[in-house]
């Protein structure tokens, strides 16, 4: 996502809490999310410009592709959040199965182990980037030498917290996301928006992401996101 007003670029992980950041620079704009293509947030059909979707591009993306210049990326401020990674996997799992994706419908076994997304199974034409949801976090922010592209990496853990600190960076005054119920203004249709309510609506008995795992799943997981635990300091934690 890039805005000009605020000059800024966020680099959005998947199931991170990108679109309630979202929401927030389009509505700063004075914008609906049907508008919010202006902060470059549309699906894309062309793989020479990307992926799918192009507010899922990698840090070293917007440069890449021409969508800013060297010198804008230098100068605007540059953030992205992080998200315990055995955590994000449940959460995409549980998003796309709501969805009614096909390969999403087994348990969360056969989708890690047989059903995994592959760069392949991406379809530009219905902008369709289940791969760059289960993409290891690091790659959104560092490029190939390890460096890293942002100047700041937030934590889903302590969201409001860090996006303030965004804020205060930006000088933005208001620094409250929006509320889960503005939702209803990310909806395409009627069945949509009642997946997003049944997302969002809180549950007494939700299942903690550790009760998804067994010893197989836990050890892929580990070792596909190994670089994400490693810098960003995340552990498998048990339910209390």
């Amino acid at each position: 996502m890039i805005s000009t007003k605020d000059n800024c670029v966020f680099v959005h992980v998947p199931k991170v809490a990108g679109q309630s950041i979202e929401l927030f620079f389009v509505e700063r704009m004075g914008l609906t999310w049907q508008q919010r293509s202006q902060l470059l947030l549309k699906p894309n059909s062309n793989p020479q410009f990307g992926p799918p979707r192009l507010a899922h591009l990698y840090a070293d993306e917007y440069v890449k592709y021409n969508y800013v210049t060297t010198e804008q990326f230098s100068d605007y401020f540059k953030f992205s959040f992080v998200r315990n990674p055995w955590e994000r996997l449940v959460s995409e799992f549980t998003y796309r199965k709501a969805l009614g994706h096909k390969q999403y419908q087994g348990t969360f076994k056969s989708f890690v182990l047989t059903q995994f997304p592959t760069p392949e199974r991406d379809d530009y034409e219905n902008g369709i980037d289940h791969y760059r949801h289960i993409v290891p976090q690091s790659r959104f922010i560092y490029d190939s030498d390890g460096k890293c592209l942002v100047d700041f990496i937030g934590r889903f853990e302590s969201l409001q917290q860090d996006f303030t600190h965004v804020c205060q960076q930006l000088r933005v005054a208001d620094t409250r996301l929006p509320h889960k119920n503005s939702t209803a203004n990310l909806s395409r249709s009627g069945k949509w928006l009642n997946i997003v309510r049944s997302l969002c609506k809180p549950k007494q008995n939700k299942r903690h992401y550790s009760e998804y795992y067994c010893t197989d799943t836990k050890d892929f997981v580990t070792r596909y996101y190994q670089e994400d635990i490693d810098r960003f300091g995340y552990i498998f934690e048990e339910k209390v």
